[in-house]
């Protein structure tokens, strides 16, 4: 005998539970005003205009005025807002890339040339990441914790010899921050060989002898390219004229084409 359908599932007041309702349209654009806000207030940043006026940021990011208080409460609230997105957007891009390694030491050296790397490709998210200088040493979101994520797990694992992680990601901090300034200024430098020179000096630093440090140094890298004004990331075939690090396969949903 077929047994009854169980009657639907109701909520403790006796409704029945609803499901969450996709972003209507009021809110996708409410979302969009609010990135288009964030860009604006990013471009400025780059720029050195801390004190432009609320109507030229609206303005620039094609914006009411009136709709600015409706997301932020004052111009500061909005550019600390936009740095936090663009610390957030590189930090969550290295971990897509670095998901898989099982040593620190490849793990570090892949997210330090990455980030050298974006200094040419990605300039605007850069120097908004990293427009705090020195006190980024302190910062709790963005490159600096996965750094220091990283020497830690590096130091625990017994691949790096420094004894002090907090030196260790001061100097990898002021690196970063010097490496950026340098490749600012000599525009026809290349920023791919000097940030590869850099991280294997860095890796010295830490401990790990200097023919494997070169060897890190140079293992090919996967292309990945941020739009900070939309967002997006493209990426490429990764150059497979060096042998690679051992690891697994990302998630294809990160959006990163690797070849095997």
């Amino acid at each position: 005998m077929a047994q009854a359908s169980s009657p639907p599932r109701r909520g403790a007041g006796g409704e029945r539970p609803r499901k969450q309702a996709p972003p209507n349209r009021r809110e996708r654009a409410k979302a969009r005003t609010r990135l288009a806000l964030i860009r604006a207030a990013q471009r400025f940043i780059v720029e050195g205009q801390l004190h432009a006026p609320i109507l030229e940021i609206t303005q620039s990011a094609d914006v009411g005025l009136g709709s600015f208080y409706n997301h932020f409460e004052s111009r500061d609230a909005l550019f600390a807002a936009a740095i936090d997105e663009a610390l957030e957007t590189l930090g969550g891009l290295l971990d897509q890339l670095g998901a898989g390694f099982e040593d620190p030491a490849e793990l570090f050296a892949q997210s330090f040339r990455l980030t050298g790397r974006l200094f040419r490709s990605e300039p605007l998210l850069m120097q908004v990441a990293l427009g705090a200088g020195p006190a980024l040493l302190r910062a709790t979101s963005g490159l600096v914790p996965r750094a220091r994520r990283e020497i830690e797990a590096g130091i625990r694992t017994r691949r790096f010899a420094v004894r002090d992680p907090e030196v260790a990601l001061a100097i990898v901090v002021g690196s970063v921050l010097c490496l950026g300034e340098l490749l600012s200024q000599e525009a026809e430098r290349d920023a791919g060989a000097t940030t590869d020179a850099a991280a294997a000096a860095i890796l010295r630093m830490l401990g790990l002898g200097a023919d494997e440090a070169d060897r890190i140094s140079k293992q090919p890298l996967p292309h990945l390219s941020l739009d900070v004004r939309g967002g997006r990331t493209t990426s490429g075939r990764k150059d497979t004229s060096q042998k690679r690090p051992t690891r697994r396969q990302p998630d294809a949903a990160a959006g990163i084409t690797k070849e095997e």
